[in-house]
């Protein structure tokens, strides 16, 4: 059996997103930045179908919102350090910020509040196989491959481990390249690190809006 890697599509496969809008049932779900009010920027939405993960309930999914702020026409670093950081070798500065990943119900169509500032163009989220040459170069270079890495379910790039408790469970990483392939002027979201989604296995126990797992962001 094949090995399949993410990439990034124009048409829907139930998967999920990159940017777009959320797929709430309640606007009043959406979560706000805790200091300045204004709504939190979705980046990456899962539904229940991806990677096949029996914890997030059917018909539900897990959206990660951010808070950012822009200065001119970048993103500042400082705001970046409110999210949950890990700088390399140093895991006693790991810290909770200003991020979510939100359990909610998969709605029909997604809001595009006129508030939001700045939202990243949608693109869904699909897979195919690897090639047999993508497959002898990531067996060849252990560092290799953000592709398998997310879809193998394990954090392939993290310089130091993370040693977490059977409650959480990698679900994704995002880099800040995938985003400035989605769009230019977003370049520099994520301080040109790496983003990775911890999904909370106790999600299939959760109500609508509870905050199922963290958002880890590493600088490169």
């Amino acid at each position: 059996m094949g090995i399949n890697q993410i990439i990034l599509s124009e048409k829907d496969h139930n998967l999920g997103q990159i940017g777009g809008g959320a797929r709430l049932t309640d606007i009043d779900l959406w979560p706000k930045d805790p200091t300045k009010g204004h709504l939190m920027l979705p980046v990456l939405m899962m539904t229940s179908d991806f990677l096949s993960t029996s914890f997030i309930p059917s018909g539900m999914a897990l959206t990660v919102f951010v808070s950012v702020e822009r200065e001119g026409d970048t993103y500042k670093r400082s705001s970046l350090r409110q999210l949950t950081v890990h700088q390399q070798s140093e895991m006693e500065k790991l810290a909770q910020g200003h991020s979510k990943v939100l359990l909610h119900t998969l709605a029909p169509f997604e809001f595009m509040p006129p508030t939001l500032e700045d939202p990243i163009p949608r693109s869904y989220i699909a897979q195919q196989p690897l090639t047999d040459e993508q497959m002898t170069e990531e067996l060849e270079d252990p560092d290799c491959g953000a592709s398998i890495s997310k879809i193998l379910g394990r954090p392939g790039w993290l310089q130091d481990p993370l040693y977490e408790s059977p409650r959480y469970y990698f679900l994704a990483q995002i880099l800040d390249a995938d985003i400035a392939k989605i769009s230019p002027r977003h370049e520099g979201l994520f301080g040109g690190g790496i983003g990775y989604v911890f999904a909370d296995n106790r999600a299939k126990k959760m109500k609508e809006g509870d905050e199922a797992g963290y958002f880890l962001v590493q600088f490169t």
